[in-house]
């Protein structure tokens, strides 16, 4: 049985990610390559803090959804399929003339990577348990398909709009706008609504399918609008902004390791510190090389990649104990 996060570490928590989020959005907008004008600041550098913080706070609410629904810790949109799939929906769109930052091309992102997320969750679940292996593979299988996607139709795309395969496959803010923010706005607010309406149905979906069933919670209700919600907030973005990985699997992690695996105190402080990371991650992508700039999905993947190693060999190791 779990500890309760005693009341002195929850506000050292969520005070030290607010501050966090205070001060990186400081700097964000206060450094940069060019001058502190305020048009330069309002224009540039404002949407894409708001981009930054939005799209982080999406991917982390996210990672949390999928592990709780999956029982998974590996469950991530980047690593399942969702971002890729995303990323293969708006470029199909651009392709076909549909117009850069708007709500139509991302709800074009949005029906496509529903469609990955339900084929990996086909492929992975038998009589409702879900295989953590065959999620993962399914997941690879699924974003390389969808990436494959993404490099056919790039040279469709009107090259004036500045969106390349390396643009879709590592994420960057440098083309964020007011008007980005403002297509993937609505959507994000849907999948916030949804997330923080069902989060208290989440932790009865730990004790397995079987056993919160018993106790009378509607998993299949439960399980479909969190996976709406995944949806919802991670391709939309994707459409804006590219694929930027491992934000949804390092986040809830981290967190849970000093707060706890209860999902209502999880999302709200996910949601912080996912904005925090991705507007880090943006600031040192911008002002580390300036003026040359480096995919923020490249700097998300320095700290990712470790942690995913990390909880892979963990899980390993666990089913090597289980099996003796």
């Amino acid at each position: 049985m779990t500890t309760a996060p005693s009341t002195l570490r929850l506000i050292v928590v969520f005070g030290g990610v607010t501050t966090a989020f205070i001060l990186i959005g400081a700097m964000s907008l206060a450094f940069g390559y060019a001058s502190f004008d305020p048009q330069i600041v309002w224009d540039i550098r404002a949407p894409r803090l708001a981009l930054t913080l939005l799209v982080g706070a999406g991917l982390a609410v996210s990672g949390v959804l999928l592990q709780a629904v999956f029982h998974n810790p590996l469950a991530a949109p980047s690593i399942i399929g969702v971002s890729a799939s995303g990323a293969a929906g708006a470029s199909i769109g651009a392709a076909l003339g549909v117009s850069f930052n708007s709500v139509l091309l991302a709800g074009m992102g949005a029906l496509v990577a529903g469609g990955g997320l339900a084929l990996v969750r086909a492929v992975a679940t038998r009589h409702g348990r879900t295989d953590a292996t065959a999620l993962l593979l399914g997941g690879v299988a699924v974003s390389f398909f969808a990436l494959a996607i993404v490099l056919i139709a790039t040279p469709f795309v009107d090259r004036a709009a500045g969106r390349s395969f390396s643009f879709w496959a590592n994420g960057s803010f440098a083309l964020a706008t007011w008007s980005g923010v403002l297509a993937v706005l609505p959507y994000l607010l849907v999948g916030f609504a949804i997330a923080i309406a069902f989060v208290r149905d989440l932790d009865p979906l730990s004790l397995g399918t079987s056993a919160a069933q018993a106790m009378g919670f509607p998993v299949g209700r439960i399980t479909g609008w969190a996976l709406v919600a995944v949806v919802l907030l991670v391709a939309p973005a994707v459409t804006v902004v590219g694929v930027v990985s491992f934000v949804g699997l390092v986040v809830p992690h981290a967190l849970r390791q000093v707060i706890g695996p209860r999902n209502s105190l999880l999302l709200p402080a996910s949601a912080l510190a996912g904005g925090v990371l991705v507007a880090a991650a943006d600031l040192i992508a911008r002002v580390v090389l300036a003026p040359v700039e480096i995919p923020v999905g490249a700097v998300t993947a320095v700290v990712g990649a470790p942690v995913f190693l990390l909880l892979l060999r963990r899980m390993v190791l666990d089913r090597a104990v289980i099996t003796r």
